[in-house]
């Protein structure tokens, strides 16, 4: 198990073991949340750690099936691209909130919550927006859809505010769309990329997908998520 600190200490014998045992336990089938139980009371693992493992640890059929979509974000080059907005912005706020980020085993990356649905309103959210926005700008794709969820607070703001950050680049095409429906949208998209970490679009579409969260936290902010198990690609041969 990577021990690097992702914004929390993270009990590297306890989590590893955990971790091994709960992948064990979802390759024979067993449900995940009767398995994240057994795992997480027999190494007593806090609710942090739990949402670790759930977000972090999936079978080796499931990562291999996500794995096999996923596509560098450095070939978004003269592509369109719809992003899921929230998803990417939330793994961003929450990496900088010092809540812990996993590398899951199915090579995607992702917070484990706890903002309660809410992204800042203030001078925080165009910082992530700037963020956002420039990282998408060098990555030169031909047109950008950012889809963010309606019903969330605050979203016809923070739309404006991505619209407006954009508009300082002149980078090419994008807009801001808001949906009550984000994720069915996604996982129906035919023409072109989606750029999600969310397990549930990623099982559900039949494009290419990109990490923009975890791209952005690796090149921007220079970290690397927390590891629960190890990548077999990274083994030495």
């Amino acid at each position: 198990m990577d021990t690097r600190r992702s914004g929390n200490d993270v009990p590297a014998a306890a989590l590893g073991n955990a971790a091994a045992d709960y992948r064990w336990l979802l390759d024979r089938g067993y449900p995940d949340q009767p398995a994240i139980k057994l795992v997480g009371d027999r190494y007593r693992l806090s609710r942090v750690e739990r949402g670790m493992l759930y977000r972090g640890v999936f079978s080796d059929q499931a990562s291999r099936r996500r794995s096999a979509r996923l596509r560098p974000a450095e070939d978004l080059g003269g592509r369109k691209v719809t992003v899921d907005g929230y998803n990417v912005l939330f793994t961003i706020w929450n990496y900088l909130a010092g809540r812990p980020v996993v590398a899951a085993t199915d090579r995607f990356v992702r917070d484990i919550g706890g903002t309660q649905s809410r992204l800042p309103r203030d001078e925080r959210f165009l910082g992530l927006a700037r963020v956002f926005c420039e990282t998408l700008c060098s990555l030169r794709a031909s047109m950008i859809t950012v889809l963010l969820d309606e019903p969330l607070p605050w979203s016809r703001d923070q739309a404006s505010v991505l619209q407006d950050e954009w508009s300082r680049g002149r980078c090419g095409g994008f807009e801001v769309l808001l949906e009550t429906g984000v994720d069915g949208r996604l996982a129906r998209t035919d023409n072109g990329w989606i750029a999600t970490s969310d397990t549930g679009i990623i099982d559900r579409c039949d494009c290419p997908v990109v990490d923009l969260g975890g791209y952005i936290l690796r090149r921007r902010y220079r970290t690397e998520p927390i590891r629960l198990i190890a990548d077999p690609e990274d083994r030495p041969e």
